[in-house]
């Protein structure tokens, strides 16, 4: 009987390459043996996952339902299935002891940035000041004098077979006796003291961009901390968009909501609307409704592809009078008993 490679990994024919992938690596996780799971169930989901993440065997099984590896030995075991460590390697280990080596990389620094609308809006550009951690000049990182670790011969790094004869797995991990170094200090720089690197104050100049949302993140390669024997890590802007005084921002729309009173609806009005360091006008008709809005089109801020801007939405709040002396409330009296004031049935 031919086995059902999709109801193998709960998944169904339409699935894409990314869907086939997150089944097998959320079940290959719970079924591995080395994680308490079953080798048989491990067995499947891999022989699944090694056809349906192939397109020609895909395809081949797809029209036939046929088991796609047909006794061939190529980069399977001896008995016709894919090999279980290789494809489990992949996801979790970069294939094992045949993983290529990653150079170091020193740390990332993290900086926030508080803008106002209006740095957006003109598109600034921010020089911002921050301390990285740079090689010593005496020692250019190592130190002091040092002597290759004995324990990872200077890799960094020692490998660990885990698993079982059947399951085996090579693990890099970080060497315990030199911390991932790959080097023992034996006599301490004079110019660091031993700690391989000094502070150093930066500047990097920032073009907000006039696309920018609050809470987007900005990276610049290599501005980061530097590390002896690899490359320099990263600096990664961290951008909050302040509070605007007269404007609140919906996606790229501005919106601005003025006081207004009943009469400026009924008679209409214009309304002076500051726009950064310019005024705009809008106008409300007469006999406007009081929930009325009225739009400004491309007056707000740029969408992601610097093409188009938003629109700039007015949006009236009506104020009631805080009292009503005499005249005021005949006259409205008198205006109440007119037909235009009465409602239509």
């Amino acid at each position: 009987m031919n086995k059902d490679y999709y109801k193998t990994l709960n998944i169904n024919r339409n699935s894409s390459q990314d869907e086939i992938k997150k089944a097998f690596r959320t079940l290959s996780k719970q079924h591995h043996p080395d994680k308490g799971g079953d080798e048989s169930v491990f067995k499947g989901l891999s022989e699944a996952y090694d056809t349906l993440s192939n397109p020609e065997k895909k395809q081949k099984y797809d029209m036939g339902g046929q088991n796609p590896f047909g006794g061939q030995h190529g980069g399977h075991n001896q008995r016709g299935g894919p090999n279980m460590d290789d494809i489990f390697n992949q996801f979790f280990n970069n294939g094992g002891g045949r993983q290529q080596q990653q150079r170091r990389q020193g740390r990332t620094l993290n900086l926030p940035l508080r803008v106002t609308l209006d740095d957006v809006f003109h598109s600034v550009v921010k020089k911002l000041k921050y301390s990285k951690n740079i090689n010593c000049g005496v020692c250019k990182g190592a130190k002091g004098t040092t002597q290759r670790c004995p324990t990872c011969k200077g890799a960094g790094f020692v490998q660990v077979a885990m698993g079982n004869a059947f399951f085996r797995q090579i693990q890099k991990q970080q060497c315990t006796t030199c911390m991932g170094q790959g080097n023992l200090v034996i006599t301490q720089c004079s110019g660091c003291v031993g700690k391989g690197s000094e502070s150093l104050e930066s500047t990097v100049d920032f073009k907000i961009p006039e696309d920018l949302m609050t809470g987007q993140h900005y990276t610049f390669k290599g501005l980061g901390d530097e590390i002896m024997g690899g490359i320099a890590g990263d600096l990664t802007i961290e951008v909050i968009i302040e509070p605007h005084r007269e404007f609140k921002v919906r996606d790229r729309d501005l919106i601005y909501e003025p006081y207004v009173t009943i009469l400026d609806m009924l008679l209409g009005c214009d309304i002076k609307v500051p726009y950064f360091d310019t005024e705009l006008s809008a106008k409300i008709p007469e006999m406007s409704k009081l929930t009325a809005s009225f739009t400004l089109r491309g007056k707000g801020l740029t969408d992601k592809h610097g093409n188009r801007r938003g629109n700039l939405v007015v949006n009236p709040t009506v104020v009631m009078p805080n009292r009503l002396d005499s005249e005021d409330r005949l006259k409205l009296e008198q205006m109440r008993q007119k037909d235009n004031f009465k409602i239509r049935k």
